[in-house]
């Protein structure tokens, strides 16, 4: 946008008078020694008496505001935009040395966000000065300067021409204060003038309309110090102003995310205060308050909030608003990620009950809640019914924005993500490819999106051991982390540690221990020591190490794993068990039998809590467990274990990995053999052999310790064991 074009005017009109600037402690009644804080106000000297031209000019200007404000109100604002410029034309005519001419602050803003507008259909609570401004006799000249500007902003603004609008409110803004807004300090100037709070936040709308987060807290932050100075710290336009804030912050940044939920939980003290409880403008913060702990995985805290907002918006509103159906949706979304489907789905279906009423058929909201949808039936792993619903999002995605829109190519993924979980490779390679040349058309070249659907198809090729094309793509995600986040960052460390494991499944194990040494230092540098992601290379170090047979070097990094995850995750988590697991696999290949039990156990008692007593996992650490006691002599404790992992195979396991029934039922017999329990040996030793048949393999693969005659003539397969 170029800079705002002034009307043509006499010279001395570009002549600029600075109002007298005199410190005032804005309080009554109050000693100034004891403020510690003063502002600087702007004071305007009175105006000299007025002679019959300026009378007649005065007379005017209020006449034709008047008549623009009855159009604006009956709703003809193209009319009224006219009138309001030509009053506020004749206004600068008439007294040019109160009109400070500026450029628009456009052509000098910071670049914008790639945040995409909250759409005005939901309400924030954004728009709060919807109205025009009154012009009174009494009024400083510069006061019915900047009104009248306003109030052309305004009729623009009804006109959808937000550009307009914008230009009208900067005039408006600098008939007070000269400065750039990002320049002015909140608490250096204060102008005495209320309509400079209605001004700055619909300048605060409007820059955050555009994605320019930062000049919208700018504006909103002079508002709020004027909105306390001129209507008290406590006003409801204070309330109003800092929910604009809050807003603002939480779409700023995550590390924003305090300063919101401070701004939100003011504005609600106050709003309560004014408007008593229960009110349309609380319900509003408080969805908004939902939204921070939402992007803060509070998802409890955000329900509370989300329930109460729920609850006032249909008393306020009735339950066909779309705000209360933004609400519901909202709900949804907190009860889908604490698992509880029956009650986000019935929440999901209430938003598309009320969208479909309000919108269109395809329009973009009710895409995403179909999608919404979808995965909760992905989740319940009812396929069918989650890909009729993914489709149904993507034609009515496409209905709405068209081929060629980010939000399709979000679609595309999710359905790309519910293939590959179905290890369908080539529908989910289909869909990601398609995102990815949305993606690519749209964004810039270092996009986030771009980078996990490239990182997304290098997982598949990874899956189908295409290993060279998976780092292909992995090194071309990574190389645009480097571009986007530089040389050092947690996103370019994830790409290398996930690189370092694809050469070790290469066999490449040199080149996969130095990416994952470096991702290790690099995660250690970013994110400290004690972070999970840290862990996570040590183990995968640790696994390379532990093959190559350097137990020691691999136990010490496996050691170190556990600690960081006790720390982070307590004892009683998945993920200890694994690290646990793993150190008792070093602790057994180095003799030491009694850390390894030790471990073993450990890890039993958590995988039995976290995936109950029946898991095949609990049957892998089981059968470790009797091969340390066997090797440590404790022949009872390795029959016991043995017969705890046999008998959770048989229910898990079955048909789909026999040998691993055989193997156990392998060491059953050993051990029946070394006690001379000769028929429950025998039982053992001919299953095994008839599941390795039964399996392909060779009764030969049947291990025996120690001497047994003729052991190769056993019962045929039809008959029972002896």
């Amino acid at each position: 946008m170029g800079p705002c074009q002034q009307p043509q005017q006499n010279r001395s009109s570009n002549l600029r008078r600075r109002p007298l600037k005199v410190d005032v402690v804005l309080s009554s009644g109050v000693d100034s020694d004891h403020i510690p804080t003063k502002r600087r106000l702007v004071h305007l000297s009175s105006r000299s008496p007025k002679n019959d031209a300026s009378n007649n000019v005065v007379e005017k200007i209020m006449e034709l505001n008047n008549r623009a404000v009855t159009l604006y109100y009956n709703g003809d604002f193209t009319a009224a935009s006219v009138l309001f410029q030509e009053a506020a034309t004749l206004r600068n005519q008439s007294d040019s040395s109160d009109h400070w001419v500026h450029p628009t602050t456009e052509e000098n803003a910071p670049p914008v966000t790639s945040y995409t507008y909250q759409r005005m259909v939901f309400d924030e609570g954004m728009i709060v000065y919807t109205d025009t401004e009154p012009v009174e006799n009494s009024d400083h000249p510069l006061s019915v300067q900047a009104k009248l500007l306003f109030n052309a902003g305004q009729a623009r603004r009804k006109l959808n021409d937000f550009d307009g609008a914008s230009r009208y409110y900067d005039r408006a803004f600098h008939a007070f204060l000269p400065d750039d807004l990002t320049n002015v300090t909140p608490l250096s100037v204060i102008t005495v003038h209320k309509v400079i709070i209605p001004i700055l936040h619909n300048i605060g709308q409007l820059s955050y309309r555009k994605g320019n987060i930062q000049r919208a807290i700018s504006a909103y932050g002079l508002a709020l110090e004027h909105c306390r100075a001129l209507n008290g710290e406590t006003s409801i336009s204070v309330g109003y102003t800092l929910n604009c804030l809050g807003v603002l912050y939480y779409h700023l940044s995550i590390d924003q995310s305090e300063k919101a939920i401070e701004c939100f939980r003011e504005a609600l003290e106050i709003q309560r205060r004014y408007l008593g409880p229960n009110s349309r403008d609380e319900a509003t913060t408080m969805n908004n308050l939902g939204r921070v702990y939402v992007q803060r995985e509070e998802f409890d805290k955000a329900l509370h909030f989300y329930q109460m907002a729920l609850q006032m918006r249909r008393e306020n509103l009735g339950p066909d608003s779309i705000d209360y159906a933004a609400t519901a949706f909202n709900a949804g979304q907190s009860l889908h990620q604490q698992g509880k489907h029956e009650e986000a789905i019935q929440l999901y279906y209430e938003f598309l009950r009320v969208a479909r009423i309000k919108f269109s058929k395809n329009h973009r909201d009710i895409a995403v809640v179909l999608s919404g949808i979808a995965q909760i039936h992905q989740e319940r792993k009812e396929f069918d019914r989650a890909l009729e619903l993914y489709e149904e999002s993507l034609k009515v995605g496409r209905g709405a924005l068209g081929e060629n829109h980010s939000e399709v190519a979000m679609l595309l993924n999710r359905i790309g993500n519910f293939h590959f979980e179905q290890e369908k490779f080539d529908e989910a390679l289909a869909a990601y490819k398609e995102g990815l040349r949305i993606e690519r058309n749209l964004l810039e070249k270092s996009h986030p999106n771009i980078i996990v659907t490239l990182s997304n198809i290098g997982e598949i090729y990874r899956q189908r051991n295409e290993f060279d094309m998976a780092i292909r793509l992995y090194t071309e995600a990574m190389k645009l982390q480097l571009t986007r986040y530089g040389k050092i960052s947690a996103e370019v460390a994830g790409s290398l540690n996930v690189i370092g494991l694809i050469y070790d499944q290469k066999g490449e194990t040199d080149i996969a221990s130095k990416k994952l040494q470096e991702a290790l230092v690099m995660r250690r540098s970013v994110l400290g020591d004690d972070h999970l992601d840290v862990s996570a290379t040590l183990t995968y170090l640790g696994t390379i190490f532990y093959r190559r047979n350097n137990i020691s070097t691999a136990k010490q990094l496996f050691l170190e794993s556990l600690r960081i995850r006790q720390a982070a995750l307590g004892s009683d988590h998945r993920d200890v068990s694994f690290s646990l697991y793993n150190l008792g696999l070093c602790h057994q290949m180095q003799g030491s039998y009694d850390n390894a039990i030790e471990c073993y156990k450990e890890t039993l008692r958590v995988e039995k809590m976290v995936l109950g007593e029946r898991h095949k996992d609990v049957a892998m650490t089981a059968y470790k467990l009797g091969e340390v006691y066997k090797a440590h002599g404790d022949l009872d404790n390795a029959l016991s274990n043995f017969c705890d992992a046999l008998s959770i195979e048989r229910d898990t396991v079955g048909n789909e990995d026999p040998a691993t029934i055989a193997r156990t039922l392998n060491e059953i017999g050993n051990i029946h053999l070394s006690r001379g329990d000769v028929i429950p040996m025998m039982e053992a030793f001919n299953e095994a052999a008839r599941v390795f048949r039964e399996a392909g393999l060779t009764p030969q693969s049947v291990s025996v310790s120690g001497q047994l005659y003729a052991f190769g003539i056993s019962c045929p397969s039809a008959a029972p064991a002896a």
